[in-house]
C-alpha cells in the first residue's frame, strides 16, 4: 500500500466518521431539524458521484464514503419517519435529474463535473444559514470535513477530473463553511451592525 491510496482510504474513513456525531443528534432527538427526503437526495448525489467516478477508474472512496454516511443518516431518519419536502428539495432534486440526464446523454466523466457542481450549489442555502447564524460546533465538523477532503485530494494520482476535481471543491466548500461557522471569531467585522443615532454601532 502506497502513500496515495493511504490517504485515499483516510479521507474516505474521515469522511464517513464525521457522520457519527449527526447520527447521534438524530437518535438523541428523534430527528429533529432534520429531514429525510433531503439527506435521501443528498445522498443520491454521491451515489451518482461514486458510480461515475468508479465507472471512470477514478478517486471513488471519498465520495463513497459519503454515499454510505448519506445513506445511513436517511435510514435513520425513515425509522423515525421525518418525511418532509421543502424547496430546497426540490432544487436538489432537479439537481439529482439533470446529474442523471447528463451520465445518459454524455459520459461518466461529464457525469462527475455536474455531480460535484450540483453538490456544491445545494450547499448555498447552508452556507447562508450559517453565515447569518454561526456555530463553532458546525464549524469543527466543517473543518473535519475540510481536513479529509484535502487527504483525498492529495491521495489522487494525477490533476484530472476523475481523481482530483471532487474532493478538491469539496475541501473548498468546507473551508468556506468552517469560515461561516467561525466568523464571528474569524472575521469579527462582518458582525451586524445596527443604527444609532444616524451611525452604525457593533452590535
Amino acid at each position: 500500500m502506497d502513500l496515495r491510496e493511504m490517504l485515499r482510504i483516510a479521507g474516505a474513513a474521515g469522511a464517513l466518521l464525521l457522520f457519527a456525531p449527526m447520527a447521534v443528534e438524530i437518535v438523541r432527538t428523534k430527528g429533529g431539524g432534520q429531514s429525510f427526503t433531503t439527506w435521501m437526495l443528498w445522498a443520491m448525489l454521491d451515489s451518482i458521484l461514486a458510480v461515475s467516478t468508479i465507472f471512470e477508474r477514478g478517486n471513488f472512496l471519498l465520495p463513497l464514503g459519503y454515499a454510505i454516511g448519506g445513506w445511513l443518516l436517511t435510514a435513520l431518519l425513515l425509522a423515525r419517519t421525518r418525511l418532509t419536502w421543502g424547496r430546497l428539495d426540490t432544487v436538489v432534486l432537479a439537481l439529482v435529474a439533470g446529474c442523471l440526464a447528463g451520465w445518459a446523454l454524455g459520459s461518466a466523466r461529464l457525469a462527475i463535473i455536474m455531480t460535484t457542481t450540483a453538490v456544491c450549489l445545494a450547499g448555498i442555502p447552508g452556507l447562508l444559514e450559517l453565515w447569518r447564524q454561526p456555530q463553532r460546533a458546525v464549524a469543527r465538523i466543517w473543518a473535519g470535513y475540510a481536513l479529509t477532503n484535502v487527504l483525498a485530494f492529495f491521495g489522487g494520482t494525477a490533476m484530472t477530473v476523475e481523481e482530483r476535481l471532487a474532493p478538491g471543491a469539496f475541501a473548498l466548500l468546507s473551508l468556506v463553511m468552517f469560515i461561516a461557522g467561525r466568523r464571528d471569531v474569524l472575521l469579527p467585522q462582518t458582525h451586524p451592525r445596527r443604527q444609532q443615532g444616524g451611525r452604525a454601532t457593533p452590535s
